[in-house]
């Protein structure tokens, strides 16, 4: 039975709305949600062979109740791997759940060895009485048939069919972890394993994959942190001209007071930058009176744009802290140069006051020490050179280069 993707949205989230029966959190936590879902994906290690098609997601540390995001696509044709008809894929938040759906149909597997008129995968993480549950309920097959075989309804989960001379299939595959402070449910409906050299010629140890939903939730005490550290970037836009440089991440839960870092020997972005080693951090706490968090770049010598400015040490760091009861509190503490030097510019030093603004004649202009806060989050660039005008150095105008970058948020969703 066929069913139109905004009818199954509605029974979706009637089911998990009657039958879970969710209640609100306590009033000093914060829930984090995550969600994912797409439509077919295959690889090889680390080697794609087809991307992720209609992807979609609420992206990391989100706290935002009342989100729905959807993506689609006509149809894929990717032969021997898979071709289908039209792929919807959906991700939600309500006040305690996170919710994913991905809905494929006209479904055909390695060269039709596994079909389906229908396929719709759904994932679901909620808070109900202060346990944190999940469900895949609205997960199903219509007209399934594995290599010949028909398939009455929906298999019971992990179900696992072989294929002779290819390999095997996981059916409704199901995998959940769950703890007093998150939890987590995948749902693939579709999990191929090729374990032998085939006649498809599809590359041994290949994963084909059809409908994927994936949905997660976390409770934050007080609230949740954010936040990234990265050594340096340059961009004209949306083109990337050099990578964030060693960049380590925040988890939405903290670090338990532990730093993790990132480090790599140096940067060398030709015409614009040139680094020695890069180090960069994040750190963060949460118990159930105080969340602090703590993000740092580190530098050992710089060199920007052929001399212009040059740096013995450049160390970003951005804080942020909140106690139950209290307002968000943010510092870039911490942060400091050593050995700076500006060319044409004798009056700059060490100890420049943040978001010292400096215009570069023939170039554009200077940012050092740059601090960028608002109410939830505070970001330290030490350096950031922005390209306003035709140059003799041969970089595009519009560039935007920065050097040692550190931010911390902190983010709540409780009433």
């Amino acid at each position: 039975m066929k069913i139109a993707f905004a009818t199954f949205l509605t029974l979706l989230a009637l089911v998990f709305c009657t039958v879970m029966q969710p209640a609100a959190v306590a009033q000093s936590d914060t829930l984090v949600f995550g969600g994912a879902a797409f439509g077919t994906d295959a690889y090889v290690g680390s080697t794609v062979l087809s991307g992720k098609t209609a992807f979609v997601t609420l992206g990391d540390c989100s706290t935002t109740t009342g989100q729905h995001k959807t993506n689609n696509i006509a149809a894929v044709n990717q032969p021997p791997l898979f071709t289908t008809g039209a792929i919807k894929t959906a991700v939600a938040t309500s006040t305690t759940m996170s919710q994913a759906s991905a809905h494929a149909q006209q479904v055909g597997a390695l060269s039709g060895l596994i079909t389906a008129d229908d396929i719709t995968a759904v994932s679901g993480t909620m808070d109900q009485n202060g346990t944190l549950k999940v469900s895949a309920t609205g997960s199903s097959f219509t007209n399934l048939v594995v290599a010949g075989q028909k398939i009455q309804g929906t298999p019971d989960p992990n179900t696992k069919i072989d294929l002779p001379g290819l390999g095997y299939v996981i059916l409704n595959e199901q995998h959940s972890k769950s703890t007093d402070s998150s939890a987590k449910l995948v749902v693939n409906m579709i999990h191929v394993f090729v374990t032998q050299a085939n006649a498809l010629k599809i590359p041994k140890g290949a994963q084909v994959i059809v409908a994927e939903a994936e949905s997660n939730l976390e409770i934050a005490k007080i609230a949740a942190l954010d936040g990234f550290s990265y050594g340096s970037s340059a961009h004209v836009g949306t083109k990337v001209i050099s990578g964030r440089s060693a960049q380590e991440i925040m988890p939405c839960l903290g670090t338990n007071g532990e730093i993790r870092d990132n480090t790599t020997a140096g940067v060398h972005v030709p015409k614009i930058l040139t680094t020695g080693t890069v180090k960069d951090t994040v750190r963060g706490t949460i118990s159930s009176s105080t969340v602090t968090g703590e993000t740092t770049s580190n530098i050992n010598g710089a060199s920007l744009v052929q001399g212009l400015l040059t740096a013995k040490v450049i160390k970003a760091e951005s804080n942020a802290s909140v106690t139950e009861g209290d307002k968000f509190k943010f510092s870039d503490t911490g942060s400091r140069f050593v050995g700076l030097t500006v060319a044409g510019h004798r009056n700059i030093h060490d100890n420049v006051p943040p978001n010292t603004k400096v215009e570069i004649s023939g170039l554009g202009t200077l940012w050092l020490h740059r601090v960028i806060q608002t109410d939830s989050y505070i970001e330290v660039r030490m350096i950031e050179l922005v390209v306003t005008q035709k140059n003799t150095f041969g970089i595009a105008v519009g560039t935007d280069v920065r050097v040692a970058n550190a931010h911390t948020s902190l983010d709540t969703n409780h009433r």
